[in-house]
């Protein structure tokens, strides 16, 4: 097996979750239901949202826009790993790509910061030695 099969297997991986992101939005969407895979960040506990529907306004489109580079990226690159090499156009494919995760990651932080409970408020008083000097 060598390096380029090995890729080709991990863009398949990254389109099969970017299908798995369209089922979480519509769970998020339609039934207001939050998986937390793809779409609770940290120790967020998903029963512990605010507001759901806002979440759901939120985040909504961005899980879009995300599911939707994976499955594309996912594939554009398995076809260039497995039927025909399509160039150097697969780096400015991946560079697109993690812009696109990149920025989701800070969306769901921001939206972790709004819609969860904060597990620790501020001047909470911090336990672990090493982190106190």
């Amino acid at each position: 097996m060598d390096i380029y099969s090995s890729f080709g297997f991990i863009d398949v991986i990254v389109a099969v979750v970017g299908v798995y992101g369209f089922y979480s939005w519509y769970m998020l969407v339609k039934k207001h239901e939050i998986k937390k895979t793809l779409l609770v960040g940290g120790d967020s506990n998903p029963a512990k949202c605010k507001d759901i529907e806002g979440f759901a306004s939120f985040m909504g489109p961005k899980l879009m826009i995300l599911s939707t580079a994976m499955v594309i990226f996912g594939g554009i690159s398995a076809y260039s790993s497995y039927v025909q090499s399509i160039g150097n156009a697969i780096w400015v494919g991946l560079v697109l790509f993690l812009v696109i995760v990149i920025w989701y990651c800070v969306q769901l932080r921001k939206a972790d910061k709004l819609y969860f409970d904060q597990g620790n408020p501020k001047g909470t008083v911090i336990k672990n030695k090493a982190l106190r000097k």
